[in-house]
């Protein structure tokens, strides 16, 4: 097997794997380590870093981790509109990460340079594109776009700047870089719909779930009968589709099941999704230490997205262990199921109160649900490719002292 040395540049430190965008980073990581020596760089606060780094360090050749001012990437954001850029990229703006990328490079001859997230991209633009491996996840501009269709004026005015400003940016990456990868093959008619760049879907995987609790803990047992939602619950999506769930979906189920429950879990809830525990049969469970059990015990999960951009990794964890889901059309789209297959798909708040309410009267056997998961969303299998991918990538000298200097113009 052929080894290269690898620069992996990421906008969030990939540990602990318990959210979306860091576990397919960290899944990359470990697979990428466990074949080649890489150079991790990433933002993290003090919190993470200290948690972080060991674990890290145990896969990788170097860590470097760095905390990012909130306030200061705030402030840059907004002078970004002043100019032609997307101010994602001027929020991850870090002149310390500039400097420690500017060194690692000139210090080190990386065959590859595989950037996570396209918010990192001008760290290494001074890098020559066949060198460079983007993996975009998914095209944030397309989520800028439906974040201005809910929102009000002016941020829906700002929210379309961005969406247009990102969407050029990521044409521009995909058509420099030498491999680009996105979640889905959605993704890829989003960022590359002629195909003129060859970007590639490499899908993402679920853990293998833990055996089944024997007994629901008191917690949970109290809930009586529910469904749930999980995810970071100060992200605007999500924040958005447990809002929608609770406001125009459940009190039409709570017409014939009085009982029923929704339950909200997940860390940081924002005060919009605090109010909503003020709703009859709603109970907003903040963070818990496993997000399993709370799965194992309802009814189904649900996923009323209304802002949904690639894979959602809480259908994926729902359907691994057999658990009936409920989804919008897009989120559906993307795992690549129907409702005839594995899950169920509502297009309004009708037809998804008809079908929560179709699950708790039949309860559904969703076996064909493991066995869709099991041979769609395997990591190891799903990864596989990524090493040959990576090695079609020429191995180039380090870049020259004019390039260097060149950077910091570039970022």
């Amino acid at each position: 097997m052929v080894s290269v040395k690898i620069l992996f540049l990421a906008h969030r430190i990939p540990f602990p794997p318990d959210k979306g965008e860091k576990i397919r980073a960290y899944q990359e990581l470990r697979f990428l380590s466990s074949r080649h020596k890489v150079d991790l760089f990433a933002f993290a606060d003090q919190a993470e870093q200290s948690a972080g780094r060991a674990a890290l360090s145990a896969i990788c050749n170097e860590v470097h981790l760095l905390a990012l001012s909130r306030n200061a990437s705030r402030a840059r954001a907004a002078l970004s509109l002043l100019s032609g850029k997307p101010f994602t990229t001027a929020y991850f703006y870090s002149a310390r990460m500039a400097k420690l990328v500017r060194e690692a490079t000139a210090r080190n001859t990386y065959d590859v340079i595989f950037v996570y997230c396209s918010a990192m991209a001008p760290y290494v633009a001074h890098c020559r594109p066949a060198m460079l491996c983007i993996d975009f996840v998914d095209s944030d501009a397309s989520k800028w776009e439906q974040y201005a269709r809910y929102a009000a004026f002016p941020m829906s005015t700002i929210y379309k700047r961005e969406a247009r400003k990102l969407g050029e940016y990521e044409k521009e990456l995909a058509q420099r870089a030498r491999l680009s990868l996105v979640s889905t093959p959605l993704e890829i008619e989003a960022i590359d719909p002629d195909r003129k760049f060859g970007v590639r879907a490499l899908q993402n995987g679920v853990a293998k779930p833990a055996p089944p609790s024997a007994a629901p803990p008191p917690q949970i047992a109290s809930l009586g009968k529910y469904v749930v939602f999980v995810g970071q619950m100060d992200y605007l999506p999500n924040v958005d589709a447990a809002s929608f769930f609770a406001r125009d979906i459940l009190p039409k189920i709570r017409k014939s099941h009085a009982a029923l429950q929704f339950a909200i879990v997940g860390r940081n809830p924002s005060p919009r999704v605090l109010e909503l525990a003020k709703l009859p049969g709603v109970s907003v469970i903040g963070a818990v230490p496993e997000v399993q059990p709370y799965l194992e015990n309802a009814v189904a999960a649900v996923a009323p997205f209304r802002i949904c951009q690639g894979v959602q990794n809480k259908i994926l964890e729902a359907l691994a262990i057999g658990l009936p889901v409920v989804a919008t059309p897009r989120p559906a789209r993307a795992v690549g199921a129907t409702s005839s297959e594995l899950l169920f798909v509502a297009h309004t708040p009708e037809e998804f109160a008809r079908a929560v309410i179709r699950v708790l009267e039949t309860q559904p056997l969703q076996g064909s649900g493991r066995e869709f998961i099991r041979e769609h969303f395997d990591w190891e299998r799903n990864l596989e490719p990524l090493d040959r991918w990576l090695l079609e990538v020429p191995v180039v000298s380090r870049p020259t002292e004019e390039e260097t200097r060149n950077y910091v113009t570039a970022v």
